[in-house]
């Protein structure tokens, strides 16, 4: 009957009336219209196909849509070795990351353009450089506000450590710029720093360069490690050329290797033409232009033990109970197999030399027992810069460590440019570094 406000007036039901009224099959409705309770059938078991087919889709889903850090933001890069590097840390083992072909030099005298024409491979105490940078930005996205900075550090082999004075870096200059994404020119360039390298003549000129880049977009994380951020560059290098002596450096390198630490000299091959084409250019010497000095030929070699792709393993230096023991890794081979350390088979063809892997020889070395160091090595009890100059001389039968000794003493034949390679390891202080040296002759 209707209501005194003009509506219907529909009598409350109870749920029972309710669901009597409306009843399963209303008027005007086709099948039954039971609502499901929502319970799982009580005999209902999971699939593992489905829920197989379900992950695969996820991962597959998100291999395909989820972009990659470079397709989205900058991706900076100094880079650690050439030809090849894209940013991937860390490089060492196998490859060092203290040859960077990105930190250039040029003599201050000359103020015009850069020019690979004009770059300095081996910097001189006492006297003034000009300091580039290349930088790269493998990004998709433009790098805005990237600052570029360069230090020195006294020769060694890591890089700028702030608690170790003997490492402390010494901030050189900076620049700015911008760089484009990868896709134009603008991506990579070669910054020139504010201010030169003044180098006090009370130096030796062998010293290392650093460098970083950052950006907002990609920051670096403030530590001076290039082996583990592409944000750094290392360039632990020097060159030395005919009677030029490498014996205050070999010296000095062979005076930091700790008590703890093991010391490989490996003979980089092929590797010394890449690296010279990028840091010395076309630079004059009385062998000709750097640049297109070429290696040694693997047959004309006279020393080491060949470890795959072109290397040379040549020394190995560390400190035993009875003194310093500077080994010849040809002769430290040889004994290995002749007492049994070293399995035969293990020098098969196809599989990797064992004294690719660093610390082997040592380990070799050790299981002979220092007892037979006259077999494969000089057992002194000099301090260890001395111990490997006079490692050196005798075990090559130097007379003096003149580059162009030092090359003759390595290979047959005519003159070539040998990369030298010293690395060392230290399993307490869990470092890990190198310092090369290019000598021709």
């Amino acid at each position: 009957m209707p209501g005194t406000d003009g509506h219907d007036e529909h009598p409350i039901l109870s749920d029972k009336d309710d669901a009597e009224q409306r009843g399963e099959n209303p008027p005007g409705s086709f099948g039954h219209t039971k609502r499901p309770s929502g319970d799982l059938d009580p005999n209902w078991q999971p699939s593992d196909r489905v829920r197989g087919e379900a992950e695969e889709l996820i991962k597959g889903f998100g291999r395909e849509h989820r972009p990659r850090r470079e397709d989205v933001l900058p991706y900076l890069l100094i880079r650690a070795y050439s030809p090849g590097d894209r940013g991937v840390r860390p490089t060492w083992p196998p490859r060092p990351c203290w040859e960077s072909p990105d930190l250039l030099l040029i003599d201050a005298a000359y103020t015009g353009p850069f020019t690979p024409a004009r770059l300095v491979a081996s910097p001189t105490a006492g006297r003034s450089y000009r300091v580039f940078v290349r930088v790269w930005n493998l990004g998709l996205f433009p790098a805005i506000g990237v600052h570029v900075r360069a230090w020195f550090v006294n020769p060694g082999f890591f890089g700028g450590d702030p608690s170790n004075p003997a490492y402390a870096p010494q901030l050189i200059g900076g620049a700015m710029v911008h760089l484009e994404d990868r896709t134009r020119p603008g991506a990579v360039q070669v910054v020139e720093l504010d201010r030169t390298w003044d180098i006090p003549a009370a130096l030796t000129g062998h010293e290392c360069l650093m460098a970083s880049v950052s950006c907002p977009a990609d920051q670096w994380s403030g530590a001076l490690d290039a082996n583990h951020d592409r944000h750094v560059g290392q360039r632990n290098l020097n060159i030395l050329a005919g009677p030029m002596s490498a014996k205050d450096l070999i010296f000095g390198l062979g005076a930091m290797v700790t008590g703890a630490g093991t010391l490989e000299l490996i003979h980089g091959g092929p590797a010394v033409t890449p690296l010279l084409r990028a840091l010395a250019g076309r630079e004059k010497t009385e062998f000709g232009a750097l640049g297109a000095l070429g290696a040694p030929l693997a047959k004309t070699l006279l020393r080491g033990v060949p470890i795959g792709t072109g290397q040379q393993h040549l020394l190995t230096m560390f400190r035993t109970q009875k003194g310093w023991l500077v080994a010849d890794s040809a002769k430290v081979l040889t004994a290995g197999l002749e007492f049994g350390v070293i399995d035969k088979r293990s020098l098969g063809r196809g599989r990797p030399h064992p004294f690719a892997t660093p610390l082997t020889t040592r380990r070799v070395i050790e299981e002979l027992g220092v007892e037979r160091a006259d077999f494969f090595g000089v057992l002194t009890d000099l301090e260890p810069g001395q111990a490997l100059v006079e490692g050196l001389v005798m075990l090559w039968g130097l007379g003096d460590l003149g580059a162009a000794n030092l090359a003759h003493a390595l290979a047959e034949g005519k003159p070539a440019a040998h990369l030298l390679r010293f690395a060392h390891h230290d399993g307490e202080l869990r470092e890990d570094g190198g310092y090369s040296a290019v000598v021709i002759g």
